[in-house]
């Protein structure tokens, strides 16, 4: 027999998939994109079926629109119900032969849709729309956009249990190598300044520019036909002043209120700090080939760029965990020699992903005495993402504000609500690089402000007018009868506790999140009806350094719509499921008992006010059909789980968890059950992720050999002219940065005099410079600047402040010494760089 389309088989038995198509139709507009992804189901088989479909989206992403079109002549529009409720309607329509939609919430990141009634040859066509904020991409300086198109495996077990009411089906899943139905694509980017670039890191695309003859537009599609959906699609879209601190107003006349958001990419400097720098390496199996080989290549980045004063540690986990120091050590030659060994030696063979044991040795074994800063590098896909983000919340009210996380996600299917939440829990912020682009600039934007002291006492003023939750909480105790010590009343007197869950004003998210130079910081407020914004909206701190402040003047424009006051509501309801809402946080509620009911119950109001998906609302659509159609229906149907497809990794090492939360469930239960497609794509177009040169001698010491990737190159190029080329490749840059030791000297060596196609020292006397240390610091600092500045300024800039500080202790402090001695060797640089 002779199968076609997309099916499974599972004990000799197999299943056309009714999943035929999806499309992606994208409006990316400044920082906010609408996204609306349609599905089309066919059921081909001669009885009634329901379709179940599992897909991820962004965390952040705010699922607001649900439409079902049938045979393409009529369409039902889903509304959003609380969670049970839509479940026991969509249950109830099935029954009675109807058709029924159902679009439910499993985790932050992945929705299942059941499509309900398909009866024989009919086509079904389901339109999900969501809105979402765009991330600001540090190593590009641009906007960040992701399709998430894989729902990757997920170490561990899933405390998901199926008596919560809703119809998600169990978390075991299997996986199809084959996903044979075609993605569609059309984005559309509208930008108030002029577009320099667009890019993908992951696919190939087609860029229209100009479009209607406006630099400001323009249109991608992909490049190729795509027929099969592995990995995220990611755009980096680069325009004018996105960086800018802006604030818009939207009017909403469904609710008849104002929102405002407020946005910018802070620039700023304050002092640095004495810290504690720990770094936690996922080496698990799934890490294997690209993404352990740019960890290790971005900690040996991070060892050459550390303080002198910090002390450090370097963690590894999977399966189980180890340290390379049993407490952290302070930054030496020693310590910095062992580790850089460490960082080159690295594999990906620790098994699988655990991440919480790692995290609570890290907490429990930082220093008391001054500020730690963690950084997480994974690929992580786990079950227990609430439980990891408890154990920093915890952590982090321990040591106050002088504990701190930050996150970068490495792969093509990196967890975004693992990264972005562990991140928000510890008072960081999250940073994503696939498989195919570069994370130092990233990531040194990060340790440049881990070692800076946090900002406290953030406010924003939004309105001008006096409002009850705004002024000042009484903190008189209210009156209460007095209790007698020896009384027969056993009945306790009336709990006349009251919580506080009326705001004027809703910030979103509550407590305002901390602000790092380079990472988008974005703020929400819904001001009540007839609660006007200022002018102005003013942002200000207090930092170590002194008193901030920042006024920001509202767009003069009101936009007309619901876009901004969906994406807060979304924020809204993040803060109720993290237990940061005003409700937990408010003055007025110290102290009282914050019932899960509660929580629910105001979930539940902003889901339904807002139209949108949460763990407890959900999306419902019903089909009412005629008695013919009804009758057909009623035959008992068969349910189809739609596959995705396995996300493709290099050589996974599965531990025994793993491989039993992929099994596939018994067809003797009611469900034939699959893991959903993955929606995916192709190769990329980006610049090649090229290796690092691996040196086997420790930091410091003479490199044997100056291996800058000369493969490009012609044959006839020596040595001295690859090093010098411009633009340099990162290689080149790793390979000079091996000659500098941890205090930032560059000693004398022949191998260093090499690199400038030199012998020895006297082989420079035309500089002037008498002093041999001197002479190599100030070569280095001037080929740093002259050669690699405008490339990888970012990349080895804490490396010349090293060298640079160097530089001024050997000269006895003097700065006029300093710069005298950079300025002769500036100018034999760039003689020698033009010969």
């Amino acid at each position: 027999m002779q199968l076609c389309g997309l099916i499974f088989v599972l004990e000799e038995c197999s299943y056309p998939v009714p999943l035929q198509d999806v499309s992606v139709e994208a409006n990316i507009v400044d920082m906010i994109a609408e996204t609306t992804v349609c599905q089309t189901y066919k059921n081909v088989e001669k009885n009634t079926i329901e379709a179940i479909y599992k897909f991820p989206l962004h965390e952040a992403a705010a699922v607001c629109g649900f439409e079902a079109e049938i045979d393409g002549k009529r369409k039902v529009k889903g509304i959003v119900k609380e969670a049970k409720q839509a479940a026991k309607e969509y249950d109830e329509a099935i029954q009675q032969g109807h058709g029924a939609y159902l679009l439910e919430e499993q985790f932050p990141d992945i929705f299942q849709c059941s499509i309900g009634n398909i009866t024989a040859d009919q086509t079904v066509v389901i339109r999900i729309t969501y809105v979402t904020e765009l991330k600001h991409d540090a190593e590009t300086e641009s906007i960040r956009f992701v399709f998430p198109t894989a729902i990757a495996p997920r170490y561990g077990s899933s405390d998901y249990t199926a008596n919560d009411g809703k119809k998600l089906i169990p978390d075991k899943m299997s996986y199809t190598e084959k996903t044979d139905y075609y993605l569609k694509l059309a984005i559309t980017c509208r930008m108030t300044s002029v577009i320099q670039s667009i890019e993908s890191p992951s696919h190939h695309i087609s860029t229209e520019l100009n479009i209607d003859g406006s630099p400001n537009v323009s249109k991608i599609t992909l490049a190729e036909q795509i027929t099969h959906l592995e990995k995220d699609l990611i755009l980096v879209v680069k325009s004018l002043g996105l960086d800018q601190p802006r604030a818009f107003v939207e009017y909403d006349s469904k609710t008849e209120t104002n929102c405002v958001m407020l946005t910018l990419v802070p620039k700023f400097a304050v002092n640095e700090i004495k810290s504690e720098l720990i770094f936690v390496i996922d080496r698990s199996g799934s890490m294997q080939g690209g993404p352990i080989k740019k960890a290790s290549e971005t900690l040996q980045l991070l060892l050459r760029s550390l303080p002198e004063d910090c002390l450090f540690n370097v963690v590894s986990f999977g399966s189980h965990f180890d340290s390379l120091f049993t407490k952290s050590q302070p930054y030496s030659e020693e310590s910095f020699s062992k580790a850089l060994k460490h960082a080159q030696e690295m594999d990906a063979n620790y098994g699988g992903t655990e991440i919480y044991d790692p995290l609570k040795w890290t907490f429990e074994n930082s220093k008391n005495d001054m500020p730690t800063s963690i950084f997480l590098l994974t690929d992580g896909q786990v079950y227990n993402v609430d439980q990891i983000v408890e154990l920093i919340k915890s952590s982090e009210e321990k040591k106050k504000d002088d504990l701190r996380l930050f996150s970068i996600g490495i792969g093509d299917s990196v967890s975004h609500h693992l990264v972005e939440s562990v991140s928000r829990a510890g008072k960081g912020y999250a940073q994503f690089v696939t498989n195919n682009e570069r994370m130092d600039k990233k990531i040194l934007g990060m340790l440049k402000n881990a070692i800076k002291p946090p900002i406290k006492d953030y406010n924003i003023t939004w309105t001008n007018q006096i409002l009850e939750d705004t002024s000042p909480v009484e903190t008189n105790p209210v009156d209460k009868p007095t209790i007698s010590f020896f009384s027969d009343n056993s009945t306790p007197p009336p709990n006349t506790q009251t919580i506080f869950t009326d705001m004027k004003i809703q910030q979103a998210p509550f407590l305002i999140p901390p602000i790092y130079p380079g990472a988008r910081f974005i703020v929400y407020c819904i001001l009540e009806k007839g609660v006007e914004p200022c002018k102005e909206i003013i942002l200000s701190a207090i930092s170590q350094d002194g008193p901030m402040k920042l006024s920001i003047p509202l767009d003069s424009v009101v936009l007309q719509g619901t876009k901004i006051h969906t994406l807060a509501a979304r924020k809204l309801i993040q803060d109720l499921e993290e237990g940061t809402s005003f409700i937990h946080k408010h003055p007025r509620n110290k102290g009282k008992n914050i019932s899960n009911s509660l929580i629910c119950e105001q979930i539940v109001k902003s889901g339904v006010t807002y139209n949108l998906a949460s763990k407890y609302t959900s999306f419902i659509a019903i089909d009412e059909r005629g008695s013919e159609l009804v009758s057909e229906a009623k035959i008992l149907s068969s349910q189809r789980i739609v596959p995705v497809a396995a996300v493709r990794k290099s050589a996974p090492a599965f531990s025994m968890r793993q491989k039993s939360a992929m099994q596939p469930v018994s067809m003797t239960s009611r469900l034939n059950y699959f893991m959903a497609p993955s929606i995916g794509f192709g190769s990329s177009s980006a610049r090649k992720d090229n290796s690092l040169v691996k040196e086997s001698a420790n930091f410091g010491s003479q490199i044997e050999s100056h291996d800058v990737s000369n493969d490009s190159l012609p044959a006839s190029v020596s040595l001295a002219a690859s090093v010098k080329l411009k633009p340099p490749k990162i290689e080149t840059l790793y390979s000079f940065l091996n000659f500098q030791s941890f205090d930032g000297s560059f000693l004398p060596s022949d191998k260093f005099y090499s690199w400038f196609d030199k012998n020895n020292f006297k082989d420079f006397e035309s500089i002037g410079i008498e002093n041999e240390k001197i002479l190599c610091l100030a070569l280095a600092l001037a080929y740093l600047e002259i050669i690699m500045f405008d490339t990888f300024k970012e990349e080895c800039e804490m490396c010349y402040v090293k060298a640079k500080k160097n530089l001024k202790k050997e000269v006895g402090g003097d700065e006029q010494n300093v710069n005298e001695n950079l300025e002769k060797a500036r100018e034999w640089v760039k003689k020698w760089a033009d010969e």
